[in-house]
């Protein structure tokens, strides 16, 4: 049967998934109850606390900007917490937290009827391997994740592009396939859309198409695949690890906590 990530369907914490059973070249797998990624974690309800409190959390990782925080920070679920800015140098960090679709979702889908959404996303992508804030963010977080070895969780706002990369790192530098990270990356699409409806519908009833904010509210393939281009341009992966700080032995920590044999 192919590899999927195991839901886990909370009303207060969209995207929420384990990535344990993702298989690894050469044998062994992803362990269950080590990786987890999800949305923010700002209005977690008390039945859902209990939830997370079950995934026993050593480590949540917030890879939003300080202004997506100040707007809504997490409610804290686990011993640790760990804010990586990954945007922090970013021209466009205010798009980031795409707040404009919940306050006033026709006005954004107006300004999305341009067809710069698909753009702006790619250029998101590669910021996010570029901008020496989030070299330093994301190499901060496999070093973290390697030596704290502990369960840890992984957000930003929507719990897709960011933390998209974040996981897709992680399993691809202890050898989950290409394939693999990407069914991880488009389960967004079935698991987080459907928590949107009530977005959509009021875009709708402003006369509005809703199928403008697919581009922004959900993922693509491309939209990695641009990340993963950008990667292959710098030398691949290993270069790129490099360039963030992370050698061999760091990468054997983190496949020594999170793969069983």
């Amino acid at each position: 049967m192919p590899w999927a990530p195991r839901r886990i369907s909370l009303s207060t914490v969209a995207n929420l998934r384990d990535v344990g059973g993702a298989p690894i070249a050469g044998g062994g797998a992803i362990r269950d109850g080590v990786l987890f990624r999800s949305t923010q974690l700002a209005s977690v309800s008390p039945a859902d606390r209990e939830v997370l409190k079950e995934l026993k959390l050593g480590l949540v990782v917030d890879l939003r900007t300080s202004f997506e925080i100040e707007l809504a920070p997490d409610v804290k679920v686990a011993g640790e917490y760990l804010w990586l800015d990954v945007l922090r140098d970013s021209v466009l960090a205010s798009q980031a937290s795409m707040d404009d679709i919940f306050t006033d979702p026709g006005k954004f889908a107006q300004i999305l009827s341009d067809g710069t959404a698909d753009a702006l996303m790619r250029q998101a992508y590669l910021d996010i391997i570029d901008l020496p804030s989030a070299r330093e963010a994301y190499g901060r977080w496999l070093r973290d994740l390697a030596q704290m070895r502990v369960p840890a969780l992984v957000h930003c706002t929507n719990g897709k592009d960011r933390t998209g990369w974040a996981v897709a790192l992680a399993l691809l530098s202890v050898g989950v396939s290409q394939d693999d990270v990407m069914t991880d990356y488009l389960t967004t699409n079935d698991q987080y859309l459907p928590a949107l409806e009530s977005v959509f519908a009021q875009v709708a009833e402003n006369g509005l198409d809703p199928a403008l904010l697919q581009p922004v509210l959900g993922v693509r393939e491309e939209y990695l695949g641009t990340a993963l281009e950008r990667v292959r341009a710098l030398g691949g992966l290993d270069s790129y690890l490099a360039l963030i700080g992370i050698g061999d032995d760091d990468r054997q920590a983190l496949a020594d906590w999170l793969v069983r044999k």
